[in-house]
């Protein structure tokens, strides 16, 4: 597993949003969650095929849908760094019953209750995120979907990665990087 700044490019973005990055089938390193996610959700032939694959009765209305849901989540992250407002505008946390300040919590980006993708993110710490992967939302409960169900597991295995390298703020965070950057 890799970990990537994806605004590193961007000197007033850089250091807030990161992504993992997954090996392939080859081990080979290619894209992060976040670009995948972003060019899977654009990609009108695999939407169509998602929905026709997963029963859903209206195609065009669903690809549409999600089009949008991907444009207003652009617009809403680039919105969130213009006026440097915090990411927890778009990271929520998973389980609504979570309360207080939680290490390593688990967090899913939505623009509204009605957006149908889902962006799953550990905060690392006030304004410092890790995108784990994302699912178009087909069900009421991340478990009741193959999908979502495996990106529960993906984002519990990057927080084990996390907690098992001693992540539990920024700095360590950081460490970490430096540390994985080292060995490459």
């Amino acid at each position: 597993m890799r970990i990537v700044d994806i605004f590193a490019s961007n000197k007033n973005r850089e250091g807030q949003l990161f992504s993992v990055i997954y090996p392939d089938e080859n081990g080979d390193y290619k894209e992060c969650e976040f670009e995948r996610l972003l060019n899977l959700w654009t990609n009108v032939e695999y939407l169509r095929n998602y929905a026709i694959k997963n029963n859903i009765k209206y195609v065009y209305q669903f690809v549409k849908s999600r089009l949008k849901d991907v444009e207003r989540i652009e617009n809403l992250i680039d919105e969130i760094f213009e006026q440097n407002e915090p990411l927890d505008i778009y990271f929520k946390q998973l389980w609504n019953s979570e309360t207080g300040v939680k290490l390593l919590s688990l967090r899913k980006g939505k623009t509204s209750s009605k957006d149908g993708l889902r962006i799953f993110a550990i905060k690392i710490d006030d304004n410092c995120f890790l995108i784990t992967g994302g699912a178009i939302k087909m069900s009421q409960k991340n478990d009741d979907h193959p999908d979502t169900k495996e990106e529960m597991k993906n984002i519990n295995k990057v927080k084990h990665y996390l907690q098992e390298n001693d992540v539990f703020d920024e700095d360590s965070f950081y460490e970490l990087l430096i540390e994985i950057n080292y060995d490459e």
